[in-house]
């Protein structure tokens, strides 16, 4: 992060110090700077985004700074908070470093105190650059089970243990957090869910996590439609549900050949692989069930001129029945394969 990019909130009762501050910082090239001549006004404008926050300690009350280091806490904000007083003592130092301050810093020092403040703003950005929002990525990784049902497959933006916003591709979601002018310093950006690619996948022998199929609906033998296909996929998908999940890949043979989708593809209005994720997805809410749609994520990949799909399944915590041509069906994962078990089966099972 650039330094003239840096917010920065000024917290100062002393109008020439204010301003002496305010020229010094401006030298060092922030650009950005708001400032607060209490703890009160400060505290009104926190609902801003502020990157650095610089306070003095005494201001309306004695201990002032530490109502700012205090809100700054309560509101699990990501904002730095460097203190910078007159009136520096060792318990006030304790005290604000204990609470979560970055710096501590007295105007009484020898030598340039300005210089001392820049140094410590720069310090505090490349570490939270390098090493990132501790907070934010303990706080996902405490609540990864609700994260991975609501956004299983996608990047998420947290700010102050928050998702702000989502999306299914990092550059789009970065995009729409400039948009929406929303501070980037200390956004944690993560993606919930690890998908390898399709063409790293298919270099991979088919295993209890991994089935290829070459089609959906298309008889490569028959050279037609085959609908009863269809129910082959389900079976998988059905099967990875039961078990430990896994990826189903449609367009690629067994032996790992790259068939594509373009047969598959023919056989729909629109000729798109949008109106084929859609099939899929209409397919397992008639044969599976809709609530099991969010443990499935499709996506696609062009791999050597030819159109791929990839059906990430994750393992479902109910047990999914698939609708055969005759009855409730339910499948495992045995091996490299989807086995069908009956009753008793079932019963042990579970």
């Amino acid at each position: 992060m650039q330094t003239e990019n840096i917010h920065l909130l000024l917290v100062e009762d002393n109008p020439r110090f204010m301003e002496e501050l305010k020229e010094w910082l401006q030298d060092f090239g922030y650009q950005n700077i708001e400032t607060a001549s209490s703890a009160a006004e400060a505290t009104q404008k926190l609902n801003q985004s502020f990157d650095v926050l610089i306070s003095d300690m005494r201001m309306e009350q004695d201990d002032s700074g530490f109502v700012i280091v205090e809100q700054v806490k309560m509101r699990n904000l990501s904002s730095v908070v460097i203190i910078l007083t007159a009136n520096d003592t060792v318990p006030d130092c304790r005290n604000a470093l204990k609470m979560g301050a970055w710096d501590y810093i007295s105007k009484n020092m020898r030598g340039n105190v300005f210089e001392v403040l820049h140094q410590s703003i720069q310090e505090a950005i490349a570490y939270f650059n390098r090493w990132g929002n501790v907070q934010n990525e303990q706080w996902i990784d405490e609540n990864l089970e609700v994260l991975e049902k609501n956004y299983w497959g996608q990047y998420i933006a947290v700010i102050n243990r928050t998702v702000i916003d989502a999306d299914e591709n990092k550059e789009v979601l970065e995009k729409q957090i400039e948009e929406r002018k929303l501070r980037r310093f200390l956004t944690t950006f993560r993606k919930i869910g690890d998908f390898r690619s399709i063409e790293e996948l298919i270099k991979l022998s088919e295993s209890p996590i991994l089935e290829y199929k070459s089609t959906l609906q298309w008889d490569v033998n028959k050279n037609h439609k085959n609908e009863s296909l269809r129910l082959s996929v389900l079976k998988t998908i059905a099967a990875f549900l039961n078990s430990d999940g896994g990826t189903l890949i449609i367009g690629v043979e067994d032996n790992g050949n790259i068939f594509g989708l373009e047969k598959d593809l023919s056989l729909l209005s629109k000729n798109n692989i949008d109106q084929f994720e859609q099939t899929i997805v209409n397919l397992i809410c008639d044969r599976i069930g809709a609530s099991f749609t969010q443990l499935v994520k499709i996506r696609f990949e062009n791999i050597e001129g030819k159109d791929i799909c990839a059906v990430d399944v994750k393992k479902s915590a109910k047990r999914a029945f698939m609708k055969g041509k005759e009855k409730l069906e339910f499948y495992i994962r045995a091996g490299n394969t989807s086995k069908s078990i009956e009753v008793p089966d079932i019963y042990n099972y579970m």
